[in-house]
């Protein structure tokens, strides 16, 4: 093969010269191109995974294509490997000393600039990304994808600290910047990553550098304790700080956010020039196979690993519920028999209605807590345009429905709900979660007669004792005043919701009932309290407690929180070690019959035709059963 003389920026290579000398990391786009200075063409070798690439560089250099072909299959199987997580067959392509020239190259480009790294960056994947900067030819810790991320950015995104760790040791730019100007600490702050937050500031980054919107990492702290982080650091180092004009304010252990500010950045984001929806899911970034993103792809022509769950592993029974975002259905497991309750959000509702912090709130809140009395998720999972949930069934309904058949319950059967639901919120209080929505429909009785509480769409996670939270939700007929008013509500808001739920099962209906909106919320806030004349004086006292209108005054907003509802007299003789551990005989009730009728799985899902690669949502899928599922 005749030589040809080529150039890349000041290097000078021939074509027998361009293997792993051409992968320099650390270097200028230039430094990757190589052009023929007699015709002037040129090539970037991190495009070699483009189909065009082997015609061109066999055109410039003069060389069967063959060699870029295979290299490319290579490639293709390196990212295949890092999917798999597979640590031995990515260390086997990559190895030049098996492959030669054609061994697997982690800088190689896949779509959207995504590489071998990216990928690993993204999943967590610390002993891959480790093999890959130690192993691979040069290779490049700061590649950039189209978004102009590195992959520390990347495993910031996806809260990967052990992932973090490892690239910082092996000297990525801490401070490196994507399109949007934002560090991996901008992202580790926003995101509430505090562990992440903690350890990027123990290793000196610039804390001052800006993104578009004119906002520095600690401009975007999600929470006290971040901010906290940031103040010690710049006492700790002795910096001369000025805070930008954007502030959030602390108030307390709270940090009050400048909602006008906050507007104008949802403005600002929605006409920026970045597509948002790309944005949102940093997962869909990543490398594919070409044929797949050119054409529409058949579900029967996908392979997933045995060990994820998905929708074909799941038989409809039938409908539970309906609601504007999704529905609920009672399945069955197909291999174990088990039954469940799947619940199924709509992606592009909840994305075009900006409700993805509420799926995610439930996801997060089913997943961290476990208790006796609160539903458990089993599994998460989605599809091209849902996300599911799969959680415990509890088969005999709820307690709207129980008080719906009876009209009112006995002082002792509300006084054994009340018990349980009780425990439920203090397990939640304790984690630093306000349920918010607590009413009877959100209450579920168990094969047994237990209650547990669900749907914690409405949740707000992150707030312990003192602080605020300030969206306007929940059922109309059981808001408590502050939230009526928007003034901000703590934990106490749960304690009114409480004394609402006891008021219903001994009396049947909420307290200030009336079916006209405006006279409800006027009742709520200014209307007396009635009471029929067989609800005892110990009842009555505890919903008065319950349901003062000055939060500060409420009973159990005090430190004790629970434990101030627990010491009131109406639960004087409750053994609530008893009442933990299920010890307590269940109030009667009486059990709901169903009657089963299948669904195909296949129509709710939109399943055995064609659907587009629609994004993602990250850190969504669920792929285990929790240790107490089966």
């Amino acid at each position: 093969m005749s030589e040809k003389c080529l150039t890349s920026s000041s290097y000078l290579y021939t074509s027998e010269s361009i293997g792993s000398s051409l992968f320099l990391s650390s270097l200028p786009d230039e430094a990757f191109k190589i052009r023929n200075i007699d015709t002037g063409e040129e090539i970037d070798l991190r495009d070699e995974n483009k189909e065009i690439f082997s015609y061109k560089a066999s055109k410039l250099i003069g060389t069967n294509d063959n060699f870029f072909k295979d290299r490319r299959k290579m490639n293709e199987a390196l990212w295949e490997a890092v999917d798999r997580n597979d640590i031995d067959q990515v260390e086997k392509l990559i190895n030049k000393k098996l492959f030669g020239n054609i061994a697997a190259h982690p800088n190689a480009k896949g779509l959207n600039d995504w590489n071998s790294l990216h990928m690993a960056a993204s999943d967590g994947l610390a002993d891959i990304t480790k093999i890959l900067i130690t192993k691979g030819d040069h290779t490049d810790i700061d590649a950039r994808t189209t978004m102009n991320r590195t992959p520390l950015h990347l495993a910031i995104l996806h809260n990967h600290l052990d992932v973090v760790k490892v690239l910082i040791y092996y000297n990525a730019d801490i401070n490196a910047i994507d399109n949007e100007l934002n560090t991996p600490l901008h992202y580790a702050a926003t995101l509430g990553y505090n562990e992440i937050v903690s350890w990027l500031l123990s290793q000196n980054p610039k804390i001052n550098i800006k993104n578009y919107l004119n906002r520095n990492p600690q401009d975007l702290s999600l929470n006290y304790k971040i901010h906290e982080l940031f103040q010690d650091f710049i006492i700790k180092e002795n910096l001369e700080y000025k805070p930008s004009l954007y502030t959030r304010t602390v108030f307390g252990n709270t940090l009050l956010h400048n909602s006008r500010e906050d507007h104008v950045n949802r403005i600002l984001l929605k006409a920026s020039n970045a597509p948002r929806v790309r944005d949102l899911q940093t997962f869909n970034d990543r490398p594919k196979l070409r044929a797949a993103k050119m054409k529409k792809v058949s579900l029967k022509d996908m392979n997933f690993p045995i060990a994820k769950v998905g929708v074909r592993d799941f038989k409809v029974l039938m409908q539970l519920g309906k609601g504007s975002f999704g529905e609920v259905y009672l399945v069955e497991k197909i291999d174990t028999g088990s039954q469940y309750a799947l619940k199924v959000l709509l992606k592009e509702k909840i994305m075009g209605s900006n409700l993805i912090k509420y799926a995610f709130a439930e996801r997060n809140i089913l997943l961290s807590v476990s208790h006796p009395f609160i539903v458990r998720l089993n599994y998460a999972f989605q599809t091209a345009d849902k996300l599911a949930l799969v959680m415990e069934y509890c088969p005999n309904g709820d307690l709207g429905m129980h008080i719906s058949r009876e009209q009112r319950f006995e002082e002792e059967k509300a006084r054994f709900y009340a018990s349980e639901v009780l425990l439920a919120l203090e397990e939640l209080h304790k984690n630093g979660i306000i349920f918010r929505d607590l009413k009877p429909d959100n209450v579920v009785v168990d094969k047994d007669g237990h209650i547990k509480l669900t749907d914690f769409g409405l949740s707000k996670e992150g707030l312990y004792e003192g602080q605020f939270a300030k969206s306007f939700c929940g059922s109309v007929a059981y808001l408590a005043p502050e939230m009526i008013k928007r003034t901000g509500h703590t934990r106490s808001v749960d304690w009114y919701l409480f004394g609402v739920l006891l008021y219903e099962m001994l009396i049947g209906t909420p307290p200030y009932y009336s079916s006209c909106r405006d006279q409800l919320f006027h009742n709520i806030q200014t209307g007396r309290l009635k009471f029929p004349k067989q609800v005892s004086f110990v009842s009555r006292d505890l919903i008065k407690c319950l349901l003062h209108r000055d939060p500060s005054k409420r009973l159990g907003s005090g430190v004790g929180d629970a434990e101030e509802v627990k010491a009131h007299a109406f639960f004087k003789d409750t053994n609530w070690s008893a009442v933990l551990s299920k010890s307590v005989t269940p109030a009667p009730f009486k059990y709901m019959r169903k009657v089963y009728k299948e669904i195909s799985i296949e129509k709710i899902f939109a399943l055995g035709g064609e659907f587009e690669d629609n994004p993602r949502l990250n850190g969504w899928s669920i792929l285990h059963p929790s240790p107490e599922s089966v």
